[in-house]
């Protein structure tokens, strides 16, 4: 069992550490992958383009962006959203003025403000077809390096694995695991996920709150 995730690594551990999962950790949706400490698959968000979200985002004064490059996490205020993402993670970030921040290897940039500014953001940055957009939230976009999905993750563990992709199953519920959720055999579609997902699954299971992994599991490895 592997998780393909959207957290840092560090973010990766904290449920990783309790589920003893192996050693494969997918990072930011593809874009780190880590073999124990070893990268063997990295991808970045371009530093012309990273300069130019920022500019873009703080022009619009969305409320949270948060930066992330390996186990760093660069936030541009101390707020609600941050303190989310701090009791999600157990991870603390750098706070800091991001309007002067000059961005190396970021993997991923969040943005969390109130659905209507999200909505204007999200199809500002989609327009201009740089970087991978997810709305994972009403309230929430995940930007990535345009290489990077969760169906690229599940298609590098089919060949680094040899297994065919029509033997794996893959369990998500936001916008970010609906192409995985279509290119593997097995693609079941969280009982809290939206309806577009659903529809396209091979099965639903129950929600997050109703312990819909463990029931999907147990479903199809009695």
């Amino acid at each position: 069992m592997y998780y393909i995730s959207a957290r840092m690594p560090k973010g990766i551990n904290t449920v990783g550490s309790q589920l003893k999962l192996n050693e494969l950790k997918i990072a930011y949706t593809g874009a780190l992958i880590l073999d124990d400490k070893k990268i063997i698959r990295e991808s970045h968000i371009t530093s012309d383009i990273s300069s130019g979200i920022i500019k873009e985002v703080t022009d619009a004064n969305i409320e949270y962006v948060g930066l992330y490059s390996y186990d760093s996490w660069y936030v541009n205020s101390d707020n609600y959203w941050t303190q989310r993402e701090i009791l999600g993670t157990k991870v603390e970030p750098d706070r800091m003025d991001i309007k002067g921040f000059t961005p190396g290897n970021i993997h991923k940039i969040m943005l969390r403000d109130t659905p209507e500014k999200i909505s204007v953001i999200d199809k500002k940055l989609r327009a201009h077809g740089e970087v991978n957009v997810f709305k994972t939230r009403d309230t929430t976009l995940e930007i990535f390096d345009t290489s990077c999905s969760k169906a690229v993750s599940v298609k590098f563990m089919s060949e680094h694995f040899n297994i065919p992709l029509e033997s794996m199953m893959a369990i998500g519920d936001s916008e970010g695991d609906k192409e995985m959720i279509r290119t593997v055999g097995y693609g079941i579609a969280m009982g809290n996920a939206e309806e577009s997902i659903k529809e396209i699954a091979f099965d639903v299971t129950a929600s997050n709150d109703e312990d819909g992994v463990a029931k999907a599991l147990k479903k199809y490895f009695p």
